[in-house]
């Protein structure tokens, strides 16, 4: 596609009001929510773990995403689909916790597990198509800036739906009785279901490439791109970076929930904090991996989230402050795109972006559902009321996340540039 400077501009506005409006979205129906919402009709950390996990674990079909472009709807039609139809599970959220239409408290939480699941499958299938499309429409030369760009957007979109579902759920977690709080949770949902619907407007403002399906290709044509010496060192890191947070993400959601008992506001707080200074560096971390390249700046990013989860030892300011490291993620979050499909062409783009996510979120989900048992080895649920209980657990969870950063190190110098 010949990117006209008009076309780019295009690009970038659709793109950045589609990622500020889903984040919004995604902002009002997190991960936590939806861990409190399950733990408000009795989940415990084995369910917990399956809504952290089970998403992840249906994400290895994303590798399917790019054979939908066959279909040839294109890549507006196809995305936009997808992201509509993440919209209508995560509208059926709700139904999970309507009193008797289900024979049991543990069948509801099933079903809050199934729509989860269904919501991020065809979220993923979106996502790899939409991100396909905009490596199609943004030079090579200016694609640390773009992603830094609409992370900025992202984030911002994130920072008002986690303080708009903190403050709504703190406000309407007084007005119901301790047995009937959990009604809360899925009306903040249906708001996020809502502004997810939404996003998919400013995809129709994007120029559409002519030419919309990708080469042909097979499992074993896309392994191939992950058979280079940068690529492989890459992919292991990927691995290691999603196996060493799945195997420590049980805890995580539970400590501010039990450990802290805290309301909702606090860690989607905490969140849309995080949330504002990826926004503020973002556009500014674009820029230096358009100088530098990727490299160093994931490194980086990969060293200071790391340090976050030590940083909970310390009681709710240690949270806090543990949840404000992870502003760092900015650097890995823009990074990452460009460092998938780096040295590839812009049409081969959606293949290995399908199956890196899949693979690392199959490698996640398969950790995540071991997280259990590394959790009730290192604090049994009886303690889990103390918060000084997790504190090894959150050392060595450190500690292992900072071990990711030695297949980055490893890669060879001169194949790291954004190009």
């Amino acid at each position: 596609m010949n990117q006209t400077s008009a076309d780019i501009e295009a690009t970038s506005r659709g793109a950045n009001r589609n990622g500020g409006l889903w984040a919004l979205g995604n902002g009002l129906a997190s991960t936590t929510l939806v861990s409190y919402f399950a733990q408000s009709l009795g989940a415990q950390s084995a369910s917990v773990s399956w809504i952290i996990a089970a998403p992840k674990l249906v994400g290895v079909l994303r590798w399917f995403a790019p054979n939908l472009l066959q279909l040839g709807f294109g890549y507006r039609k196809t995305s936009t689909a997808a992201f509509l139809l993440s919209t209508f599970f995560l509208l059926l959220l709700p139904l999970c916790a309507v009193p008797n239409m289900w024979p049991s408290a543990t069948a509801a939480i099933c079903a809050i597990v199934v729509c989860w699941c269904l919501y991020h499958l065809a979220e993923y299938f979106g996502h790899v198509i939409f991100i396909a499309w905009l490596m199609q429409g943004i030079p090579p030369t200016i694609r640390g800036r773009f992603f830094g760009h609409r992370e900025r957007w992202q984030t911002a979109g994130n920072l008002i739906g986690y303080l708009f579902a903190g403050t709504l759920g703190a406000i309407l977690r007084n007005a119901f009785e301790v047995d009937m709080r959990w009604i809360t949770y899925p009306f903040i949902a249906v708001y996020g279901a809502i502004a997810i619907g939404v996003s998919v407007i400013p995809l129709w403002s994007i120029p559409e490439p002519k030419a919309v399906a990708p080469p042909t290709h097979s499992l074993w044509d896309d392994w191939q791109h992950w058979s280079g010496p940068r690529a492989r060192w890459f992919l292991l890191y990927g691995t290691w970076f999603s196996a060493a947070n799945g195997l420590f993400s049980t805890l995580l959601s539970i400590y501010p929930y039990r450990g802290l008992e805290v309301s909702l506001l606090v860690p989607l707080g905490v969140a849309a904090a995080m949330r504002l200074g990826q926004s503020l560096i973002s556009r500014r971390v674009g820029s230096t991996i358009d100088r530098v390249g990727w490299q160093w700046v994931m490194i980086t990013g990969q060293v200071i989230t790391a340090l976050g989860p030590v940083m909970f030892c310390f009681g709710t300011p240690g949270y806090i402050a543990g949840n404000l490291a992870w502003i760092a993620y900015a650097l890995i979050n823009v990074a990452l795109p460009i460092a998938v499909v780096d040295g590839r062409s812009d049409r081969s783009a959606a293949p290995p972006l399908a199956l890196y996510f899949a693979w690392t979120g199959l490698v996640f989900a398969a950790t995540a559902l071991v997280g259990p048992l590394i959790a009730d080895w290192f604090v049994s649920t009886a303690d889990r009321s103390d918060p000084h209980a997790y504190n090894w657990y959150f050392v060595v969870a450190t500690l292992v996340r900072l071990s990711a950063i030695i297949p980055l190190l490893m890669l060879p110098a001169e194949t790291t540039r954004s190009k």
